[in-house]
């Protein structure tokens, strides 16, 4: 018999089917709300630096999010709201003289990341075909004005990338994890057609959340927590490498 989880349609009627309340249709009406907190966990994981919380969950990372930019650019315009978040005296100054978002522009090697991004792999420096060191950006302030004699070093400051000297012009190699499009009834995501029990029992542990049946939702989270840390082992296995590599999350600031 064909799968049927594995599209919107057919993930909304599994997760009443697995709650044995089909049909109910105040589950079927917040059904959205359930997936959107589903995916928070999924793409973010959940209580992550809490060892002992009931609900921990650590992010879903699989080759089907990675994604590689061959040519991001070292400079370009800072989103307004993304540059807000970083600790860097001039781009809050650059802001605040600004009269609109077409007055600012990058400084100190600060570039706003691509809209999807969650977490970086790898940079590689395409002028000089050297890997980047992902590091936390207290060590880029570490460095205050001190020159490395070239682009070495990136770190992940709230949404936006800085890099340690940075060019006026300049490319890097980015490879780094992405979050999915959220399923419609539409389209599909690659982690719903292929790993679709991961979506099934996220939504089942915000649907039991709901409807304050805690057991169930703890029970649910058990099998969510094992499907998602079984992806990662594999992702680990078949991307193993002697280098070793700091990913740091989008938003993460040291």
């Amino acid at each position: 018999m064909a799968v049927q989880m594995n599209t919107y349609n057919g993930l909304r009627s599994a997760v009443l089917s697995w709650l044995l309340r089909p049909g109910d249709t105040l589950l079927d009406e917040r059904f959205d709300d359930f997936l959107f907190a589903a995916e928070q966990r999924i793409f973010y994981g959940y209580a992550t630096e809490d060892v002992g919380n009931p609900l921990r969950s650590d992010p879903l990372r699989i080759p089907e999010m990675e994604i590689v930019d061959t040519a991001f650019s070292m400079t370009g315009v800072i989103d307004v709201d993304s540059a807000r978040l970083t600790e860097e005296e001039e781009v809050v100054r650059v802001i605040e003289s600004a009269e609109d978002a077409s007055d600012i522009t990058t400084i100190s090697g600060t570039v706003s990341q691509p809209e999807s991004f969650l977490e970086l792999i790898s940079a590689v420096n395409n002028e000089t075909n050297s890997p980047l060191k992902i590091v936390s950006q207290r060590v880029l302030d570490g460095f205050g004005s001190q020159s490395m004699g070239g682009t070495r070093l990136i770190a992940v400051s709230g949404l936006n990338f800085r890099f340690h000297d940075a060019p006026t012009t300049g490319t890097v190699t980015l490879r780094y994890y992405q979050r999915l499009p959220t399923p419609t009834a539409a389209e599909s995501n690659d982690i719903l057609t292929h790993y679709a029990s991961v979506y099934l029992y996220a939504c089942l542990v915000e649907a039991d959340t709901f409807t304050q049946d805690l057991q169930a939702a703890a029970a649910h989270l058990s099998l969510y927590n094992a499907a998602v840390s079984g992806l990662n082992a594999r992702r680990e296995r078949i991307t193993a490498s002697a280098v070793p590599v700091m990913r740091i999350r989008a938003g993460y600031t040291p």
